[in-house]
């Protein structure tokens, strides 16, 4: 495993992920330098500031945004200079692509971002939408990702797209292990792993770096044959617009459960609207309605599946509709303050259970390999529980707040890891850079 020297940052400049709206202009926002002397990763306290508000910085702001072929239309091949740094989004749920966004956020000079596009993508994508479905499709999807890597991953290399990224001496920046996979034998491969979780499917030797959260992650990894000297922890990769608000926000939660006044729940869906997942929210909202607590509905960013959940939540519901990532991530930082409890996948937002000390119910069945493994992980640190009794979901919160376990689980997920992990992945690579 390899520690990150910091280096000094003077301002950033955003690329959107293509899901984003696109319009001329650029967004450059001034951070703070930092020490450059540091040799290995330091984690300052983000968060310091207890009554800080949310940061008036905005995530991938609209510069320029490139699929696929579009780049290609423009650049032809790769230009006689091309850029450092190029980012590639295998646009697969919204997990994956939200950490390349906060390492983005850090980044100090332009970064073209692209999402790989063409039928093998098309049908990637697909499948996760189907294989969330519950039933026998889970269960075929769940066993297909948690096996080695298949003739058809490794058959990635082989793609048009790699193809034209051969012997390019910058670093590709790329969020999926699937990406990874197949630039891995054309380029320098720069893995965002983002995940607690690291399956089978998640181990890509041949990268020439592979970025994950905590040390647990890498000795997976190590386990599954990646190098040592490949692997560098960075600590948890949380959105960079919760992180000035954390402190504060932990605190006021920590008060309020150990008060008898009413409890605010998040609800998460997965980006695929599992059918499993949507019928335990939508009991899980009337039984804690009905115990006097307050729910909050983040109905996700596909504008017609969000309607149909929404027109099935009972009154009294507050619902935070959003077009896109950017979007969805502003609204949750305004609301990060007044949440308690969320209910979710064990997906990325693990991440907030187990590092900003927000206790997590999380949806079952889980879905894709990284869920269980993020899930029992989660648990063991004493930060999450199932979702299994949705229809007694608020008596089981007034029962655990009783008996302080409540309070206990958002203590467990209180510095117990570094949460900077999306800034250490920046300037890494702005060495290389």
């Amino acid at each position: 495993m390899l520690t990150c020297p910091l280096t000094p940052h003077l301002a950033l400049t955003i690329t959107p992920l293509p899901n984003q709206p696109v319009t001329p202009g650029s967004t450059t926002i001034p951070t703070s330098s930092l020490n450059p002397s540091l040799t290995a990763p330091s984690y300052p306290d983000p968060a310091a500031d207890s009554t800080a508000k949310p940061a008036d910085k905005t995530i991938n702001q609209p510069v320029t945004s490139f699929d696929c072929p579009a780049l290609f239309a423009i650049l032809g091949k790769m230009p006689s200079t091309p850029p450092p740094l190029i980012a590639i989004s295998a646009g697969i749920g919204r997990g994956h692509p939200q950490y390349l966004d906060s390492v983005l956020y850090h980044l100090s000079s332009p970064t073209r971002c692209i999402v790989a596009t063409g039928p093998f993508w098309s049908l990637a994508r697909r499948a996760y939408q189907l294989g969330a479905r519950g039933g026998i499709l889970t269960s075929i999807y769940n066993r297909t990702r948690n096996q080695a890597p298949t003739t058809l991953e490794t058959a990635l290399s082989k793609f048009p797209l790699a193809r034209r990224f051969q012997n390019y001496a910058g670093i590709s920046l790329v969020d999926h292990p699937l990406l990874a996979r197949g630039f891995a034998q054309s380029c320098r491969v720069a893995y965002l792993h983002g995940e607690i979780a690291a399956p089978a499917c998640a181990a890509i030797p041949s990268a020439w770096r592979t970025f994950v959260p905590l040390d647990n992650t890498a000795h997976r990894l190590e386990a599954l044959g990646v190098p040592q000297d490949r692997i560098v922890v960075t600590g948890l990769v949380i959105e960079p617009q919760l992180l000035p608000i954390a402190r504060g926000a932990f605190n006021s939660r920590c008060h309020r459960i150990r008060t008898d006044q009413p409890l605010t729940i998040a609800f998460f869906t997965s980006g695929a609207y599992p059918a499993p997942h949507i019928r335990t929210i939508l009991i899980a909202i009337r039984a804690l309605l009905s115990a006097g607590h307050k729910a909050v509905v983040f109905p996700g960013t596909d504008s017609k599946r969000a309607k149909q959940l929404t027109a099935r939540l009972p009154q009294g519901v507050t619902t935070v509709t959003a077009t896109t990532r950017a979007e969805e991530t502003e609204k949750t930082a305004g609301l990060f303050p007044q949440l308690d409890i969320i209910v979710a996948p064990a997906h990325e937002r693990t991440n907030w259970a187990v590092g900003l000390g927000l206790p997590l119910f999380a949806l079952l069945p889980h879905i894709g390999p990284f869920a269980p493994l993020n899930y029992q992980f989660a648990c063991q640190q004493g930060v999450c529980l199932p979702l299994t009794d949705p229809a007694n979901f608020g008596a089981t919160i007034n029962r655990l707040r009783r008996e302080g376990k409540l309070l206990r689980m958002a203590l467990a997920g209180w510095e117990k890891h570094p949460i900077t992990g999306a800034k250490t992945i920046a300037d890494y690579i702005a060495r290389f850079c």
